[in-house]
């Protein structure tokens, strides 16, 4: 009878503990949804105002150097990653050649020019992507009717 009684209380305080556990995250869901319900709003405002531009270079085997600038949005500036002081800009490469900016001939402001090496392998592309903030490009949100006063 005792090891009988003992388990039960075993069991309830399991019940106890599994309930406490259960509404904690419970709290911890309905808080944390709360806040990152929040966050993705501010995010979604922000991400309006910005756009992506970018240029491609496609070489193939023997090809020497290649340039490409990538076009800068009138009224955009290089934005940068949330958090981050660099440029908010990206390089993706295919085939035997390397792709950097060209530190040389980009300003971030007035010029972005990407460049890839000579192409060592039957095909290369090298793809130079700059994210920019056009916030003073994004129309009010109720403009009205023309003439409406």
């Amino acid at each position: 009878m005792t090891s009988y009684s003992n388990t039960i209380k075993a069991d309830s305080c399991q019940q106890k503990t599994c309930r406490l556990l259960m509404l904690a995250l419970t709290v911890l869901f309905v808080t944390g949804n709360s806040v990152f319900g929040v966050l993705n709003k501010v995010e979604a405002a922000d991400s309006r105002s910005r756009t992506e531009a970018n240029c491609t270079i496609g070489m193939v085997k023997g090809d020497a150097k290649a340039d490409c600038q990538v076009p800068i949005p009138n009224g955009c500036i290089v934005a940068q990653f949330p958090g981050y002081p660099e440029p908010w800009a990206d390089i993706s490469k295919g085939g035997g050649t390397s792709c950097e900016f060209d530190e040389k001939h980009t300003d971030w402001k007035t010029s972005i020019v990407g460049s890839c090496q000579a192409c060592t392998t039957e095909q290369c592309t090298g793809r130079f992507i700059v994210m920019f903030n056009c916030a003073n490009n994004v129309p009010p949100a109720n403009p009205g009717t023309p003439g409406q006063k």
